[in-house]
Order: C-alpha cells, then sequence, then structure tokens
C-alpha cells in the first residue's frame, strides 16, 4: 500500500506543484489587492489563476495574451461606456457592435477572448467611481497585480522550465512512433492490414506533434526572455515529423500484399526488422527519462534496412522483377523507395537524438553515449560474401 502511494506521488508530484503554485498566486495576488482597498479585488486572483501555468514558458504567453486582452477590452469597454452613458438601453446599443469587433479578433487570436469580458465589465458593470475611465484603470490594475504575481510564483516556487518539459514528452512518446512501425511492418509480413490499429497510432501521434509544437513555443519563449539558454529543438521535431511521414509512406506501400515472389527473399530480414523495432520500443519504455543522457542505439534498425536495401538491389539486378506484372513491380519498388526514405530518416533521428539533453538544460551533454539496445532475438545471417573471411 506504501509503495503503491509512492509511485502514485512521483507520477502526480507535478501536479500537486502545479495546485500549490496555483493557490499560492491567487491568494497572494488577492490579498495585494485587498491591502490596497480596490474594489472587486476577486479579479485579481482570476488572473493569477490563468496566468499561472506548469512551466515558465505558457505562464508568459498567458501573461502577455491576458495583459493585451485585458488593456484592448478596457480602453475599447472604457471609451464605449464614457460614450454611451449610464442607460440600460445605451449600454445595450454600445455593447452590441463592441462585442462584435472584439469577438472577431477573438476568433482569429482566442487568447485575447478576455478583451470581450473586460469590455462588457466596463461596459456593463456598475462605476466604481464617478467616471467609467476609473473602472477601467482599477480593472487593468488589478490585472498587472495578478499577472506580475503568477510570473513571480512560477519563477521562485517550484520552477519548472519549457525545455525539460520538452524533453521528458519527447522520451515519454517515442515509444509510440516505433510502435506504428512495428504495426506496419506486420501488415507487410502478414499481408493483411488493420486500417483502425494504424488509423488509431496515427492519431495518437497527431496528438504529439501537437503537444511537441506547443512545449517547442513555450521552450522558445523562455529563451527570448532571457530565462534559458539558447536552445534549438527544431532540428529533432522536424526529424521525427520525417520519421512520422516515412512510416505513412510505408503504410500506404503495405496496404495491399507484396508481390509472393519477393516476399520469399524480403520475409527473414523484414521479420527481423520487425523485431529490431520492437526491441527499440521495450529499450525505451524501460529506459524512460535515462533516456535524455544515453539515446538508444538504432544500429540494429539501421543495419537490418540496408540489408533490405541491398536484397532489393539483387532482386533488380537479377532481372526477377521481369516475371513479376507491373502492379508487382510498382508495389515492389514504392516499398523500396519507403524503406530507403525510412533508413535515411532514422539514421538522422538517431543523431538528432543527441540534442536531448541540450534541450532539458543538461550541462553533461557532450559526454553521452549510446544505450545499447537488448539482443535482438533474431540474428540476421551472414551475407555470402561476409562468410568467406
Amino acid at each position: 500500500m506504501l509503495l503503491n502511494w509512492i509511485g502514485d506521488w512521483r507520477t502526480n508530484k507535478p501536479f500537486v506543484r502545479h495546485a500549490v503554485k496555483t493557490t499560492f498566486a491567487a491568494c497572494l495576488s488577492y490579498a495585494i489587492a485587498a491591502y490596497f482597498d480596490l474594489p472587486q479585488s476577486f479579479w485579481a486572483a482570476v488572473v493569477a489563476i490563468f496566468v499561472t501555468q506548469a512551466n515558465v514558458g505558457a505562464s508568459l504567453g498567458q501573461a502577455f495574451y491576458w495583459f493585451l486582452g485585458s488593456l484592448l477590452g478596457v480602453v475599447v469597454g472604457g471609451a464605449v461606456a464614457i460614450v454611451v452613458g449610464s442607460e440600460p438601453a445605451m449600454r445595450l446599443l454600445g455593447l452590441a457592435p463592441t462585442v462584435l469587433v472584439l469577438g472577431y479578433f477573438a476568433a482569429r487570436r482566442p487568447p485575447l477572448r478576455i478583451a470581450c469580458v473586460n469590455a462588457a465589465i466596463v461596459i456593463l458593470g456598475t462605476p466604481m467611481f464617478a467616471a467609467p475611465i476609473y473602472s477601467a484603470g482599477i480593472r487593468m490594475i488589478e490585472v498587472v497585480i495578478g499577472t506580475v504575481v503568477a510570473l513571480l510564483t512560477v519563477l521562485f516556487i517550484f520552477p519548472s522550465r519549457a525545455g525539460p518539459a520538452l524533453a521528458s514528452h519527447i522520451v515519454r512518446t517515442l515509444p509510440v512512433y516505433f510502435q506504428m512501425l512495428s504495426e506496419v511492418l506486420t501488415s507487410a509480413l502478414t499481408g493483411r492490414c488493420d486500417d483502425d490499429v494504424l488509423s488509431a497510432s496515427n492519431a495518437n501521434i497527431r496528438a504529439v506533434v501537437t503537444m511537441n509544437q506547443a512545449l517547442k513555443e513555450e521552450t522558445l519563449r523562455e529563451v527570448e526572455g532571457f530565462l534559458a539558454g539558447q536552445v534549438d529543438p527544431e532540428p529533432l521535431l522536424n526529424a521525427l515529423r520525417r520519421f512520422w511521414h516515412t512510416e505513412l509512406m510505408l503504410a500506404r506501400a503495405c496496404s495491399s500484399p507484396l508481390p509472393a515472389p519477393a516476399m520469399v527473399t524480403l520475409r527473414p530480414t523484414l521479420q527481423e526488422l520487425r523485431d529490431a523495432v520492437d526491441e527499440a520500443v521495450v529499450t525505451l519504455n524501460d529506459a524512460g527519462d535515462r533516456t535524455i543522457m544515453c539515446p538508444p542505439s538504432l544500429a540494429a534498425v539501421e543495419e537490418a534496412l540496408e540489408e533490405l536495401s541491398r536484397l532489393i538491389s539483387e532482386m533488380r539486378q537479377k532481372g526477377e522483377l521481369r516475371s513479376m506484372s507491373m502492379d508487382d513491380v510498382v508495389r515492389l519498388l514504392a516499398l523500396d523507395f519507403a524503406l530507403e526514405q525510412l533508413r535515411l530518416n532514422i539514421g538522422d533521428l538517431a543523431d538528432r537524438l543527441q540534442d536531448l539533453t541540450c534541450i532539458a538544460g543538461t550541462a553533461a551533454w557532450q559526454t553521452r553515449k549510446p544505450l545499447p539496445l537488448p539482443p535482438a532475438r533474431s540474428q540476421r545471417k551472414p551475407a555470402p560474401s561476409e562468410s568467406k573471411t
């Protein structure tokens, strides 16, 4: 029972820390606003809750859009409130075009939707002072209090940076890419393509790519704010996207059964390739965040891909493709092209995985050594030229 609780605590620790930071920022913002006797001090706490995010980069983005949206809302709302006065009918008449215009900008830039909220509050709310302009000014002061307190909180209380979060997310989701590759190779070996399984894997990778992009933007935002060292995660993310696109290319090539004569030659090596990919999945799952310091070796996968390329090249040189139908030749050449692109992208990905420690902000990034895969379940037989040594 205790071990289970400890395991759950380790898993949930980031969420608990985020809850603590949010609570602290909200309470401190409200206390400061109440100390200065600001009307509706709760607005400072609301802003702090929204601005406090999981890492510094995300909080910087929220702070920028909340401040910009609030400023836009109070300026436009204050101007409209001055023009329309306090009559309910006139307020409604001023509210409609204001929300229409600001709603259009919010539709194009969703983070700016707070502008509509602030403008509506200023136009429809009971003026806190003699003129609406004072109400707008107080609103901005409350927004500034909540934003500043939230940023200081994420910087000094359980600080979390976007770079390590991005590196950890890449490591946790790497097995998803290789699992899809294993499913595609299974389709090639069995001659049956399970569209539901491949669609589910493709959807998972699409969600991973979207999250990687969001974390990348937060990482670059920290760099631009001089809160993190220079880091460029784009090459690694590009390598992952190319790997994914090549898997889709290979899946299309394997959507129909491959030519039977070719499969007689290619099946053993395709089986070895799938075994190597499965070993990579196991290694990545077992290594976890240690992959950041010791990226796995993908040599077994690359060797199997090179062997497949050699076998198909030999078939072409021996004229074995002449006995196949045109459709079979086209499918085989499409498979050859997809496997060659996969080999190139696997090699590029293996090199780019060395950037993980840089992205994570680890100082010892130049001393990494690849993490070897476990011995493959099936060993490739040496080629005739190799056995004559």
